[in-house]
């Protein structure tokens, strides 16, 4: 059964929120929500209170991942699965709900060392519309969540099994390919909701644990907008446009203040409970995404 239903925000830990607050707002067209201050930025890009969370520290890195579920019996199941694998988790206070704008969640850290966050009662605001910081179509959320993470992990294999039979999670195809911008690269994509993956693991040579995020945006002309305001403020693209094998994305890929890349796509495959057949391709993109 699956319980995750979509991502539902997460948490970076950067230490220039100067360019930060660029990057987001004035590259990406997301809005800084009212309540961000010097040491702690918050990225709207729907009726969410926010979506990306990036606070003043040291690790710029991934701090936190929150997953949504539908609610307190989904979650509660999910405690007990958790029980079941002996896996350790904690509910949260109502302090911590309150600062995620959830109505409850439960706290763990999964087999990778990553923390997460599984939550449902999600705030939403449409009394703030978005409003983008720079002329924008939007971005693609609502059942299909924030958008995806690849995370770089040690152990694929059992980062895939945790979410799969914990979390619930679908594996949706494999990447194996000899030429990941002239490495070899394993990849496993896995999904919870139409979009065609909202967590892909991988083993790369990154010193850290968020390879990317990507945002999905509604016109294709933001993507190449985006693009060039990318170039417009200082920041370094670092995979060329191109059109993904698996999800048909669209997309390129830029640097953030962090190192953290950061993908912005559009057009990506969405995918049905009939669409059961697990894949597996030798590149990564049919065409582009050449790395720079």
């Amino acid at each position: 059964m699956t319980l995750v239903k979509r991502l539902a925000y997460v948490e970076i830990e950067a230490s220039d929120l100067e360019r930060w607050t660029v990057f987001g707002r004035d590259v990406f067209g997301c809005e800084l929500a009212k309540d961000s201050t010097a040491d702690c930025l918050q990225f709207r890009i729907d009726a969410r209170p926010w979506r990306i969370q990036v606070s003043r520290g040291a690790r710029d890195d991934l701090k936190v991942i929150g997953l949504e579920v539908a609610g307190r019996e989904a979650l509660l199941e999910m405690c007990a699965r958790l029980e079941r694998a002996d896996h350790p988790f904690r509910m949260a206070t109502r302090e911590e709900c309150e600062a995620r704008g959830v109505y409850e969640m439960c706290l763990l850290t999964d087999p990778s060392g990553i923390d997460v966050e599984v939550c449902y009662g999600s705030l939403l605001q449409p009394q703030q519309p978005f409003c983008a910081a720079v002329g924008h179509g939007g971005f693609i959320t609502g059942e299909q969540g924030l958008g995806h993470l690849m995370l770089v992990v040690d152990d694929p294999l059992r980062v895939q099994q945790f979410y799969g039979r914990i979390m619930g999670f679908v594996t949706s195809d494999y990447v194996s390919t000899k030429n990941y911008g002239g490495l070899a690269g394993d990849f496993i994509f896995m999904r919870c909701n139409p979009r065609h993956h909202t967590l892909a693991f991988g083993r790369l040579p990154v010193p850290r644990r968020l390879g990317h995020l990507m945002l999905q945006v509604h016109r294709i002309d933001d993507v190449g907008l985006t693009l060039d305001r990318v170039h417009e403020h200082g920041f370094r693209q670092t995979r060329s446009i191109g059109r993904h094998v698996n999800d048909n994305m669209f997309s390129f890929y830029c640097e953030s203040p962090s190192k953290i890349q950061f993908e912005c796509g559009w057009g990506g495959l969405e995918m049905s409970e009939d669409d059961d057949d697990v894949k597996l391709f030798d590149v990564t993109s049919v065409w582009g995404h050449k790395h720079l």
